[in-house]
């Protein structure tokens, strides 16, 4: 008999390593995993108004990158701020985006290569709390794109 048939069709379903089953809790898989989180920009200059998202997740998490995949820049000058927030999804954070003109022209901005003053390569947000993106002068009218947000659960 194959070895890999074994354990008969009710094995099929479990996962094997070395004829021993491996066990884990869904928790226990997610921890590590690099996941991605897009949604469109919105011409809103409100704080959290271009876009706000919150952790999805049950524990914190590490947002390693973010995206603002601009295809049309704001008609009139406009900078904007993204970064993580425990106050609300209205509330204006710049730790990982800081002042990036979004008129200049268009195009892929990250907190990587657009840090600004304050922004960094990444950030712990716990979780239930929010990533926003914020018009920090300017308005945001005429813009057209998305965000991408990529973190791994901790």
């Amino acid at each position: 008999m194959k070895s890999g048939l074994k354990f008969g069709i009710a094995k099929l379903r479990q996962l094997f390593l070395n004829d021993i089953e491996v066990t884990a809790t869904a928790a226990e898989l997610n921890r590590g995993a690099l996941k991605k989180a897009t949604g469109n920009l919105a011409a809103v200059d409100t704080a959290g108004g271009l876009f706000s998202w919150k952790n999805p997740e049950t524990s914190a998490i590490l947002v390693e990158h973010v995206a603002l995949v601009v295809g049309t820049k704001t008609t009139g000058a406009c900078t904007t701020d993204v970064g993580t927030t425990a106050a609300s999804a209205t509330t204006l954070s710049d730790n990982l985006i800081d002042g990036k003109d979004i008129n200049a022209a268009a195009g892929t901005f990250t907190n990587l290569e657009s840090t600004g003053t304050n922004g960094k390569a990444g950030q712990r947000l716990a979780a239930g709390k929010w990533v926003t993106g914020s018009v920090a002068s300017g308005a945001s009218a005429g813009i057209v794109g998305t965000y991408e947000i990529y973190y791994r659960v901790l």
